[in-house]
């Protein structure tokens, strides 16, 4: 029977490979047809067209004729651009066509009808599905896993059906490896052959082995907070990309990558995931670190790394402000081309015209056009000096004012965004400071001017559990019209002073948001023996709620060394096994201070460093801070400082330790020199 199965199963990925690639040569054939008519009618414009501008109505003849050719341009570009997109899909169904197929039975009196499941979706017609995408309402049917009779929703409706065949393959281009037929997640063969593949540089989309924990996540309903408590190893990026990847298909008619903002911790993360979503067909969203989101908010001086402030500060500055009575240095002179435009008198003098309306955005926007209007009147006078000093004629209301706008709209533009205003003494004035944080002087200034992007549509945080109070509130002002994902693990927040999750949840209450948590439990990271050592360092309830689905593995490695000497030579030692091993090995110090200690006791032995804007190397071992491992995993890894100086025996130093260890997938050796750190032992 297997047999027999196996080779129907060959048959069909055969004919639907065939068919893949003749479309794949019916749209190459179609572009080369279109470019070829496009050179064509290029060349006849080239040859044909006219260009007289001798007077008024020669001119308009020419321009309609442009317009025409512009459109003809634009048109190809369109069908050229479809085209490509399609041939795109089709090429990378020709590498895996499906990864899955259902059987469903919609009507008891009616024969059951079978679907197969990939990355993307194509059509054998307009009108016959030959695979399905992942993401649409019939593929959930497949995660859910809920055999015999179930449902699936499409546009807020119920479909009942009766599955009766949940089938997963392993198959390279048209040559079918294996099958499964499965019901349960724990019976996943293809999520374990998966998981004990090589690790890489690159982060790996999980479309064929979401589980059914994942799979709530990634379609749950569009709602305004939605938070993803997960373990280390639970897979929270991965869904979070896969989710974005689903927001895509569910709007994709509506929705723009640049209206989702993805924010993670560091630069080398970054280029770790850059290949998912492309790999999906979808385009990357704007990816933003902390200091790259205050450069793109033109924050006016420089900021450390980890600029981030007290939330009772920006409190303080919403609090205060509407009670501030406006003083001369509040404001800023306006000038425009060494000429003052308007000085800081006039305009605390059209701020007191207004005083009916406290400090905040509706006295600032106010007072800017009333501004803008002086400025302009100013603008004239000073630009008719200047004609009358070179015997120049007025030009018309109409011209000179778009003349004005050409030579002077620097100083213009300055008053529409409200740089007259000085923020950072207001600040400064409010809070009794001498210097501000990047955070107090946004906040101030989005509290002042109303300063806002209304275009972002989803902001998606990553280990968000790194973040402060702070930094979410300005989040949440600065994109007011966004749905916020966050994901994370308290467990790991290996700064002091960033958020817990009771105080997010306080947040989305504060703005009346509905707010929903959804846990994820299952380590798919790390081999049984991993996760029971870095699930030791929890409290109970949540230990007992971890589990791995990996086959047992290699025992961990534990040892403290007695002297320099030794602990120099056990990691040596320890790196040079790694090289014997697959995927690649991270030896993770906890700071900046113990990674040159290894690298000067290493000298020529001592493997290359990874930091702040490095990608992760194809291979061998590497160096790397334990604050650019996170969200990381690995084959190998050797924890290097496993004292307590490095993690000290208190909340933060645990989290730092369970944070380190959980990074190795495959084989974890703990080295410490001197004694080791609390909640490890050697075994």
């Amino acid at each position: 029977m297997e047999k027999e199965i196996f080779d129907i199963e060959q048959n069909h990925l055969t004919e639907t490979y065939n068919k893949l690639l003749a479309m794949k040569e019916d749209l190459e054939n179609q572009i080369a047809a279109l470019d070829e008519k496009a050179l064509d009618d290029k060349n006849d414009m080239r040859d044909n067209m006219r260009f007289d501008y001798a007077d008024i109505e020669t001119t308009m003849e020419t321009l309609a004729e442009l317009e025409v050719w512009n459109r003809y341009i634009d048109t190809y570009n369109v069908q050229s651009s479809s085209l490509g997109n399609r041939l795109g899909t089709v090429k990378k169904l020709l590498e895996s066509p499906y990864f899955a197929k259902i059987q469903v039975q919609f009507d008891p009196s009616e024969a059951p009808e079978s679907y197969y499941i990939g990355r993307a979706a194509v059509s054998e017609n307009k009108f016959k599905q030959m695979i399905l995408d992942w993401r649409s309402p019939i593929a959930e049917l497949y995660y859910n896993q809920e055999f015999g009779p179930t449902h699936y929703t499409v546009e807020d409706r119920e479909i009942s059906v009766d599955l009766q065949l949940r089938r997963q393959f392993d198959l390279e281009k048209s040559k079918l490896i294996s099958y499964f037929d499965t019901q349960i997640a724990i019976e996943d063969p293809l999520l374990l052959q998966s998981l004990s593949h090589t690790h890489t540089d690159k982060m790996q989309a999980i479309t064929a082995t979401i589980q059914k924990e994942q799979n709530t996540v990634i379609r749950y309903p569009d709602i305004p907070v939605l938070l993803v408590n997960g373990i280390a190893g639970s897979g929270k990026t991965s869904v979070l990309l896969q989710r974005i990847a689903y927001l895509f298909y569910q709007k994709r008619e509506t929705l723009r990558p640049d209206q989702v903002c993805l924010m993670t911790l560091n630069p080398v993360f970054r280029d770790y995931i850059d290949n998912v979503l492309p790999d999906m067909g979808e385009t990357n969203p704007l990816t933003l670190t902390w200091p790259e989101f205050l450069e793109m908010v033109s924050i006016p001086f420089s900021c450390d790394e980890f600029d981030y402030t007290a939330s009772d500060s920006l409190q303080k500055i919403k609090d205060t402000l509407p009670t501030l009575t406006p003083e001369l240095s509040d404001f800023l002179d306006i000038t425009q081309k060494g000429n003052l435009v308007l000085s800081k008198k006039d305009i605390l003098s059209v701020v007191k015209k207004f005083s009916k309306f406290p400090m905040g955005i509706r006295l600032i926007q106010t007072v800017s056009d009333e501004l803008e209007h002086r400025a302009k009147n100013a603008l004239h006078n000073i630009d008719r000096d200047s004609d009358s000093d070179s015997g120049s004629v007025a030009n018309s209301d109409s011209a000179e004012d778009n003349r004005l706008e050409n030579d002077f709209g620097g100083a213009l533009s300055n008053i529409r965004h409200c740089g007259f205003v000085n923020v950072m003494r207001i600040a400064k004035r409010i809070l009794g400071k001498k210097r501000i944080t990047a955070a107090e002087w946004l906040y101030t200034k989005m509290e002042l001017t109303g300063e806002c992007d209304r275009n972002m549509r989803y902001v998606m945080i990553d280990e968000v559990q790194d973040y402060t109070k702070a930094q979410l509130m300005i989040f949440r002002k600065y994109f007011p019209n966004a749905r916020f994902m966050l994901l994370g693990d308290e467990f790991q927040a290996i700064r002091e002073g960033t958020i817990s999750f009771s105080e997010i949840e306080e947040l989305a209450k504060e703005d009346n948001k509905k707010f929903v948590t959804l846990p994820l439990m299952t380590s798919y990271r790390s081999s049984p023996e991993i996760t029971d050592i870095f699930a030791s360092l929890l409290p109970e309830k949540q230990k007992l709620m971890i589990s791995s689905v990996k086959r047992p593995g290699e025992k961990v490695s534990v040892k403290a060394c007695t002297s320099d000497t030794e602990y120099i030579e056990e990691l040596k030692k320890q790196i040079e096994e790694s090289a014997k091993r697959e995927g690649l090995t991270a030896v993770i110090c906890r700071n900046q201070h113990n990674l040159e200690y290894i690298i000067t006791s290493l000298g020529d032995d001592a493997p290359q460093i990874v930091s702040g804007h490095d990608a992760l190397p194809k291979s061998g071992a590497f160096l790397i801070e334990l604050k650019l491992a996170k969200g990381l995993e690995f084959d190998n890894c050797i924890l290097a400082d496993a004292d307590p100086e490095s993690y000290p025996d208190d909340t933060l130093g645990r989290h730092c330790l369970y944070t380190a260890m959980s990074r190795a997938t495959s084989h974890l050796a703990i080295l410490a020199k001197g004694t080791l750190a609390a909640g490890i032992s050697e075994h």
